[in-house]
């Protein structure tokens, strides 16, 4: 039996023509696991965030202080800001098509490379609406800049047409995403109202100077149709509801915010909130640029030796 596999394994021919090229998006659509870790509820959700990682990306760095979030009775999600827009001009590099178009449909293009841009941004750094471009049968880019509003439509990944101006917007500016994740990928995996709510929630927690609004069509029983979150208080409230009806020593948490240009002459900025209670476990939870970071990194292991310090 051995022998016969090993002959049959010499008779394959493995030449220049058993190398696949995956083009495009493509990748992302045979390998999702790659991308987003999976196919299943988790991975489904993930897609939300990173569309509003790049939201959040605007508000973080002044540029927009409004978020919407709405999940549709089709179970597509829209996410809106006000911010400056994704670029329509034309792409230096590819004079046919837009810098919408490109962004979308490249799996490595956006404007999160430069060393500058990781000050404030969070998610897949330049690859996540792409991904979630590749993995929706259904996505419709909206952007609304220099009084003009203009739109794109996607299905897989790939341009349904061109980049068109459909009208004036004398009063708005931002990006609005509308996406349906593909079944074909997901399978009967459905958006959870619930889970949606907790998690923006918790980015507006994490950046005080966002208001996040949240609309949902699909009634689960138990998440509000309708909320607004703007948490002016920061992380220190949001410890506070983490903590709930714990006991502390402190009747407030120690927190505060640092911003290392004006400090330091150096570009950054970090907040804390921290409380101490003898009802429950310890716990550390670290984010960068409102993305959780559950496996630590020098921001959390420098800001533990200093409390320890400090103490």
């Amino acid at each position: 039996m051995a022998s016969d596999l090993l002959s049959s394994a010499a008779n394959t021919d493995y030449d220049a023509s058993s190398i696949e090229v995956l083009e495009g998006l493509e990748p992302v659509r045979k390998r999702p696991g790659m991308y987003i870790g999976g196919t299943d509820e988790r991975a489904l959700h993930h897609l939300v965030a990173e569309v509003l990682d790049n939201s959040m990306d605007e508000a973080v760095a002044g540029h927009a202080n409004r978020i919407e979030v709405e999940l549709h009775a089709d179970y597509s999600v829209t996410i809106r800001d006000n911010g400056r827009g994704i670029p329509v001009d034309p792409h230096p590099k590819f004079p046919d098509k837009s810098a919408l178009e490109v962004i979308l449909c490249t799996l490595h293009a956006g404007g999160k490379f430069s060393g500058k841009a990781y000050q404030t941004s969070g998610g897949l750094h330049g690859v996540g609406a792409s991904v979630v471009n590749a993995l929706s049968d259904s996505m419709v880019v909206e952007v609304a800049r220099n009084r003009e509003l203009y739109e794109q439509r996607f299905a897989r990944g790939i341009p349904l047409g061109p980049i068109a101006k459909i009208g004036a917007a004398p009063n708005r500016r931002g990006t609005s995403v509308t996406f349906h994740a593909d079944e074909q990928i997901f399978g009967k995996h459905r958006f959870k109202p619930a889970r949606l709510f907790a998690s923006i929630r918790s980015k507006a927690y994490l950046f005080s100077g966002v208001e996040i609004r949240w609309k949902t069509e699909i009634d689960d029983g138990e998440t509000p149709r309708e909320a607004t979150f703007h948490f002016p208080g920061g992380l220190s409230d949001y410890l506070v509801e983490t903590l709930g009806k714990a006991s502390t020593y402190a009747e407030a948490p120690f927190a505060g915010t640092v911003d290392f240009q004006e400090r330091f002459n150096v570009p950054g900025k970090v907040e804390w909130a921290v409380n101490w209670t003898p009802s429950r476990d310890g716990f550390i939870q670290s984010y960068c640029n409102t993305v959780p970071t559950p496996e630590g990194g020098t921001h959390e292991s420098g800001f533990w030796a200093a409390i320890l310090k400090g103490i």
